[in-house]
């Protein structure tokens, strides 16, 4: 699940970019893929790297 519209994160990027708010839309699910991504990646690289078990 990700932050959207009713995220005043969103607003706040929004509306200091200076983007309209489709322009922001589509720039906010880019950066949450990415974010999400990049922090699967590490979880499961420092699960190997450093397992708990």
């Amino acid at each position: 699940m990700g932050s959207w519209m009713n995220d005043s994160g969103f607003w706040v990027f929004a509306k200091m970019s200076g983007l309209t708010e489709v322009e922001a839309l589509k720039s906010w699910t880019l950066l949450l893929l990415v974010l999400g991504g990049v922090s699967f990646l590490s979880t499961l690289a420092f699960a190997t790297l450093l397992p708990l078990v």
